[in-house]
């Protein structure tokens, strides 16, 4: 989470203990832990490609994935980037001077007459998990894992370089 923002990350004063032990200060939960926010350049996500950073004249290096040679997007710390794609945090003193580093440079370049879009913060809230149950209970087909293997026979797959076939389906 602090890889991205050096002056913040040496700032900190985490006891020896806490890398003896081998915590992270990073993590990838299995649900939301907190009630957590994103500092976002755009009303929507956009993620791109890590590869086309150069050629981008929003500086959004946030919304940047480094895709691996499978086409897929994996979680990262061993990359330049601070995480592969965006990150949350909770409502901190970090993520504080986040937004309002993100703001300034948005005001700076509305005072310099440059083309900016409003900023935005995402909020996940705590109980997402059961927003998502919710979601799953009235819209998602549940079948039985055996019942679902019965009528999608692995001859039926297809390829996932035929982007056009399985995204029609």
């Amino acid at each position: 989470m602090f890889g991205r923002f050096a002056g913040f990350s040496q700032s900190l004063r985490l006891p020896h203990s806490f890398f003896r032990r081998q915590f992270s200060v990073r993590a990838i939960y299995s649900s939301f832990p907190a009630t957590l926010h994103y500092s976002s350049p755009s009303r929507t996500s956009a993620l791109y490609d890590y590869e086309e950073a150069d050629s981008r004249l929003d500086g959004s290096l946030g919304e940047a994935v480094k895709i691996q040679k499978d086409g897929l997007v994996y979680p990262t710390r061993k990359t330049t980037m601070s995480s592969n794609g965006v990150t949350f945090y909770p409502n901190t003193f970090l993520l504080q001077e986040v937004v309002r580093q993100h703001f300034d440079y948005y005001l700076k370049c509305k005072e310099e007459g440059k083309q900016a879009e409003k900023r935005f913060v995402f909020t996940i809230f705590k109980d997402f998990n059961r927003t998502l149950d919710e979601f799953y209970d009235k819209h998602a087909l549940k079948e039985a894992m055996d019942d679902w293997l019965d009528k999608h026979p692995y001859k039926d797959a297809v390829a996932e370089e035929n982007k056009e076939v399985w995204m029609a389906k």
